[in-house]
């Protein structure tokens, strides 16, 4: 009885056996990278561990608490450079274009982006709507314009994401430049004009492109390539345009969340 199936590739066969060896060499390259960040803050609670020895236990036990959440913000700030430094000395990014999953491409897309989710995963939380959630994706490739307020974790492929000045990214809005189709990635460019408001929860995918004085309405999803023109409104899943905004709306209003 013979089979009809075609045999595997090379690539299908070792594909999990080299997924499961590329994961734990980024499992070291981040433990490196943490331990780097976190090193500072260790040294100074380990400093005060060793010179409290002789305190009455409850103040000792007090003063090493507090000197921990110390250690961990000291962390919070040491990663954004430590991460930043590697990207830059690397030269890290998601690369442009369309690219199977198993390609050199799409290791360098899962490599640069877990350098953001070490920082997602362990602390970017403390620095959502702060300058530093700012610092961090400047530092990782993002055009970021003037007084922009960001109030999301999500947000991937910072070097493929520009967004213009006075702009609030609201609550857990998911800002990507990539998408998954049938076994490859496709990457574009995401530009957010000035004043636009992107409202609560809403999906930005990549390719979209939103103009000066726009407003994208919570839980909105922007389809791959949507252009919004200045001083629309959209809305919807997928978003569609619901109007615009009254001219001087328009041109005055700084948007606030």
């Amino acid at each position: 009885m013979t089979s009809s199936a075609k045999p595997e590739s090379f690539l299908h066969r070792w594909a999990t056996p080299l997924q499961v060896l590329l994961t734990l060499g980024l499992y070291v390259q981040l433990s490196v990278l943490g331990g780097l960040a976190a090193a500072p803050g260790f040294y100074g609670w380990w400093t005060l561990f060793d010179a409290s020895a002789d305190w009455p236990r409850w103040l000792r036990a007090l003063a090493l608490s507090m000197a921990g959440f110390l250690a961990y913000f000291a962390y919070s700030l040491c990663v954004i450079f430590v991460v930043g430094a590697f990207r830059v000395v690397t030269r890290a990014g998601t690369p442009l274009g369309r690219y199977p999953y198993y390609s050199l491409k799409g290791y360098q897309w899962a490599s640069y982006n877990a350098l953001i989710l070490l920082v997602r995963y362990t602390c970017i939380n403390f620095m959502r709507v702060t300058p530093f959630i700012n610092l961090l994706h400047r530092l990782m490739g993002m055009k970021l314009g003037k007084r922009v307020q960001i109030n999301t974790a999500v947000i991937g492929d910072s070097n493929l994401i520009e967004i213009g000045d006075d702009t609030v990214i609201g609550g857990d809005v998911t800002l990507v430049a990539h998408a998954a189709e049938r076994g490859d990635l496709v990457t574009d460019r995401v530009k957010i004009g000035s004043r636009v408001t992107v409202g609560l929860m809403a999906v930005i995918f990549p390719g979209v492109e939103i103009s000066d004085g726009a407003v994208i309405a919570a839980n909105a999803v922007m389809k791959k390539g949507t252009k919004v023109g200045p001083g629309e409104i959209w809305g919807g899943v997928p978003a569609v345009k619901l109007g615009d905004k009254a001219p001087r709306a328009r041109d005055e209003a700084s948007p606030r969340e």
